[in-house]
């Protein structure tokens, strides 16, 4: 049994070892070998594949960590290399380049502080006008307020008597008789069919209607108790055609007093008419001989010499101007034009003068917006440092931490897997 485990691993050692490299993305290279169990049918291609490492957070910080830290030592031994960075460098034109920067630095400097001179002077005076705008204003007021105190008081005003407490005290009544003089042709209280006592009236008549009916049954019981109803009803037809004559009388009494008004109507209607036919043809007559003077009046028409026989103008012909009443009206045409000339002048100036001032006020505005973007600007970046100040320390606490209570993997520790044969 011996001598066959003796040769048993006699012919293990003389087989050629074989070895499997298994690749993890981020994680280094495994070496194996031997294949393992279940993998010998695979491609080589299959066995070399890369598969992603499983890294905790803290692992991935710390490898981005070493990388930038290889980009940083990369980086400054370029930049130390003083043979590579002075080569291909003009020095003199970096020095001018230096110089013109700081003369323009100066220049934008002085020139700041020209126009925050010029801001406060115009601020200053934009108070002074503000200043004597609001006392203008408070005097007006103050002048309106007296002006109101003193003439314009409740009672002075022409509607008080709108308001007036007495006022149906003071009034007038609305009529003082038939011969008031307020109460003219359209002030009448009466009109034509009105019966202003219709009510009175008619509470008088049903009082009377109720008298004489009570009237008629006393009388009626009378004839009745003296000599029976056939006397009763004679004396009631008789009365009755009595009242129907007097109705007839009176109605045709109406009438012809309606038709006598009616014919003195017309009457009256024809003479207006006449009247005013009258005066129609006066008013043409009157038109014809104002149009015939108009058209003959040698005064209007100008048919006469306006000079004498001696070559004098006559006076009482003459219409026109004399030279001194030219050149005076030439004069004050050209006093008007000037006068209107000084005030578009005048108006062109205050114009410019408010434009000028609201460049200014505008200049003021934007410089004020920049100085607050240029302070909202830097208490920005002032927040952004402080915010990563803090997340460096976070960082470096969280790795402290985590160094503190975690194990640490290192290369001896992936080194002890698949060294061996079983």
């Amino acid at each position: 049994m011996a001598e066959a485990d003796m040769e048993a691993t006699q012919e293990v050692e003389e087989q050629p070892e074989q070895t499997v490299q298994l690749k993890v993305l981020g994680g280094g290279g495994l070496t194996a070998t031997m294949v393992p169990e279940g993998m010998e049918g695979l491609d080589s291609h299959v066995l070399d594949a890369t598969v992603r490492a499983r890294l905790s957070p803290e692992e991935r910080l710390a490898r981005e960590v070493a990388r930038r830290r290889q980009l940083e030592l990369e980086r400054r031994q370029r930049i130390f290399n003083s043979k590579r960075r002075l080569i291909g460098i003009d020095q003199q034109t970096l020095d001018a380049q230096i110089a013109e920067r700081q003369r323009l630095k100066e220049e934008q400097q002085r020139q700041d502080v020209a126009e925050d001179r010029a801001m406060l002077a115009l601020d200053k005076q934009l108070k002074l006008n503000e200043a004597s705008k609001k006392q203008m204003i408070f005097d007006l007021e103050k002048s309106c307020r007296e002006f109101g105190l003193q003439n314009l008081s409740k009672e002075q005003s022409n509607t008080y008597d709108l308001n007036d407490p007495q006022r149906l005290r003071k009034a007038e009544p609305m009529r003082r008789g038939d011969d008031d003089p307020r109460c003219g042709a359209s002030s009448m209280l009466k009109f034509g069919g009105e019966d202003l006592m219709k009510a009175e009236r008619k509470r008088q008549q049903q009082k009377q209607q109720v008298m004489f009916i009570e009237q008629q049954k006393f009388e009626k019981e009378m004839l009745i108790e003296e000599n029976g109803d056939q006397k009763y009803i004679q004396e009631t037809k008789e009365m009755i055609a009595l009242r129907d004559e007097m109705e007839a009388n009176e109605q045709n009494l109406r009438k012809e007093l309606q038709q006598s008004q009616q014919a003195v109507n017309l009457e009256r209607a024809a003479e207006r008419a006449k009247q005013q036919q009258d005066l129609t043809e006066q008013e043409a007559l009157l038109d014809a001989a104002e149009l015939y003077h108009h058209g003959n009046d040698p005064f209007l028409n100008e048919h006469t010499d306006s000079l004498n026989p001696n070559g004098r103008v006559r006076r009482a012909e003459f219409k026109g101007s004399t030279r001194n009443e030219r050149l005076e009206g030439r004069r004050v045409l050209e006093a008007q034009a000037e006068e209107q000339s000084m005030k578009k002048y005048q108006d062109q100036v205050e114009d410019f003068r408010f434009q000028t001032l609201q460049e200014a006020a505008r200049r003021q505005l934007i410089l004020q917006e920049r100085e607050k973007s240029r302070s909202r600007r830097a208490m920005a970046e002032a927040v952004a440092k402080e915010n990563l100040q803090m997340k460096a320390e976070k960082i470096e606490q969280t790795k402290k931490i985590n160094e503190l209570y975690t194990n640490k993997f290192s290369d001896d520790f992936w080194a002890q897997f698949g060294t061996t044969t079983r």
